[in-house]
């Protein structure tokens, strides 16, 4: 019998083609499971709610400088009054800033579609002509059954300029038809996801045959043409025109004034000079709010805020793509992780699982730190990939675990009867395999005549003979509860009391004895059928104490018995076969006998043995 090694999961652990399967198949599945990210809208927004933690988790409040809010907010309109506000008031507002607080530029985070005090709406298309100010209009995306056109759209580019996959608006709300001239102009629209979280936004969207840049480029392409190219370029490639705010800044981050401060109070020209200043409303009443990854509610012109600071890094550090878009980091991460993850897993599954949960941790950690640098890499495919990965490489050991133990367990049937093997399984093979003193019960089994019976038959019919012979009394042997040691040529070497323990070991091996009389009576009465002569046999049986287990070298073990009852119940058969008799039982079996059928034979001279030894037959009639 092969050595056997424990029943665990790292027995079925294959090597060479065995291992690169199951790497292959569990590769397969892990690349599968990532692509549904991709492709299965639950699984997106999943996908899009794993981002938003890490993006609250990364984001950072260290101040941002180059860019400064004035919001008209609650405190603005009880000092200056309620919205609207007249066109003047706006045209002061713009003209200290641009003027004595010397703004780089400013941007209108308002669509003024209607006319109104005509000498304020005069003083603002000048101030659109000729200063650095943005104006803004709302571009729709939405798919409406009629297109909303308000006002005159003004700005813009020629459409030839636009980048491939450029959004197409539907609709617009513009400014009213005095502010046609205006030099620059950025558009306002959003379109939140499914969710209404926005996360992304149209850096240039075209309308009306022309391209308008959102109002955040839009207002550092008039204050610093060259520095907005170097910015766009930085952003690297969109995802089908849409730009993925990274959000790295809360709302705490970016400096922000009242308006009235700027109207009324006063305020530090250090404060604005050189900054970009966007002008909106924070007030509950003007409906400017927009939910974030960061926060639920957010003003809308800290959202241009925030892209507008993006693309101040941008341009101060372009960073070739990497910035807003690195899927390829998410692909390497997976396969990276699930080579490291498969050799972990072929050191043992706990191994493994502690190696996954090592991966994932470092890759979440790792896709916070990018998202507090402005890359984007996807979160969820790599740790679902490497999650689908483990599940697909435990479920495949495990099937080679059950098929190979199910080849165990055929190989062990031959030897051990099935509800002895059962329980040995239930009790952990692995401890009662281990060489251990045991009282058993040997019985030797031997074919009588065999020499005679195959003197002058080929070898196929020897073979043929020995086969029917074994197979009659092996029948009897395993059904009684006894472990087969071995086969010796036409007889065969049982015992019973290991590697279970049982106190009837020897009335077992009595039983079996007159059963496996049976089989050879049948078995004669067939072969007289047919012609052929009858088989006898000869049997030895004895008690005693042996060394049982898994026995052998380190290149080839067995399950068997060593012990002085072994060679003793040999001889015994030996002793049968010399004196006529066909069941021979030693004396410390017949004392554990007691009520079986058995007669003396008398103290009996047993070759090995130093002096005779009291010996029984079986009682046949």
């Amino acid at each position: 019998m092969q050595k056997l090694q424990p029943f665990v999961p790292s027995l079925a652990t294959p090597a060479g083609r065995g291992t690169a399967r199951r790497m292959l198949l569990s590769a397969s599945a892990a690349a599968l499971v990532a692509a549904c990210v991709w492709l299965l809208p639950g699984l997106r927004l999943l996908e899009e709610r794993s981002r938003d933690a890490l993006t609250l988790l990364a984001a950072s409040n260290e101040p941002v400088a180059g860019v400064i809010v004035i919001d008209i907010g609650e405190e603005s309109l009880e000092s200056l009054g309620m919205w609207p506000w007249s066109r003047s008031q706006l045209a002061d507002l713009v003209e200290e800033l641009v003027g004595p607080l010397g703004a780089r530029g400013v941007a209108l985070d308002m669509v003024l579609p209607e006319a109104a005090d005509a000498a304020g709406d005069a003083r603002l298309a000048s101030l659109a002509m000729h200063a650095p100010l943005t104006l803004a209009h709302v571009l729709d995306f939405a798919d409406r059954p009629a297109s909303i056109t308000v006002g005159a759209l003004a700005g813009g580019k020629p459409a030839a300029m636009a980048p491939p996959s450029v959004a197409q608006a539907r609709g617009y709300v513009a400014n009213h038809a005095g502010l046609r001239g205006a030099r620059c102009v950025g558009h306002i629209g959003v379109r939140p996801d499914a969710d209404g979280i926005l996360r992304r936004v149209h850096v240039q969207a075209l309308a009306a045959q022309r391209l308008y840049s959102t109002l955040s480029l839009a207002l550092l392409e008039c204050a610093a043409p060259v520095a907005a190219q170097r910015a766009v370029a930085g952003l690297g490639p969109m995802d089908g025109g849409e730009w993925r705010l990274p959000f790295r800044q809360p709302v705490t981050a970016f400096e922000t004034l009242p308006a009235q401060a700027v109207l009324k109070d006063g305020v530090d020209p250090a404060q604005v000079r050189g900054r970009l200043v966007l002008i909106g409303s924070s007030a509950v009443g003007l409906s400017d709010y927009v939910a974030t990854p960061l926060q639920p509610v957010t003003a809308g012109v800290l959202v241009h805020a925030q892209m507008l600071a993006e693309l101040l890094e941008a341009e101060r550090n372009p960073a070739g793509g990497w910035r807003t878009s690195a899927p390829a980091l998410s692909v390497a991460a997976l396969a990276a992780g699930a080579l490291l993850l498969g050799m972990a897993l072929r050191a043992g599954v706990r191994i493994g699982l502690a190696a996954l949960l090592v991966l994932v941790a470092g890759w979440l950690a790792l896709c916070a730190i990018g998202f507090g640098r402005g890359w984007s890499p996807a979160v969820l495919p790599p740790v679902l990939g490497l999650y689908a990965f483990a599940v697909t490489w435990v479920a495949l050991d495990f099937i080679e675990a059950r098929r190979v133990s199910r080849r165990i367990m055929n190989t062990l049937s031959h030897y051990v009867a099935e509800p002895v093997l059962k329980l040995l399984v239930r009790q952990g093979l692995e401890r009662t395999l281990a060489p251990s003193r045991q009282e058993i019960t040997v019985l030797v089994a031997d074919m009588a005549g065999y020499t005679k019976l195959t003197a002058e038959s080929s070898l196929e019919a020897s073979a043929s003979l020995t086969t029917e012979f074994l197979e009659a009394i092996t029948g009897p042997v395993l059904g009684s509860g006894a472990t087969l040691d071995r086969y010796t040529g036409d007889g065969l070497i049982a015992f019973w009391g290991a590697p279970l323990a049982r106190k009837d070991h020897a009335a077992c091996a009595v039983q079996a004895a007159w059963k496996m009389l049976e089989a050879v009576k049948a078995l004669n009465e067939a072969r007289a059928a047919r012609g052929a002569v009858p088989l006898a046999m000869r049997i030895g049986i004895e008690s005693g104490e042996a060394l049982v287990g898994d026995l052998g070298s380190s290149v080839r073990s067995v399950y068997t018995a060593v012990g002085t009852c072994i060679n003793l119940a040999s001889r015994l058969q030996e002793v049968a076969r010399d004196i006529g008799e066909v069941v021979v039982v030693g004396p410390q079996a017949h004392s554990m006998l007691a009520g079986q059928p058995l007669r003396p034979l008398g103290a009996t001279a047993v070759r090995g043995m130093d002096h005779p030894i009291d010996i029984y037959a079986l009682k046949l009639h």
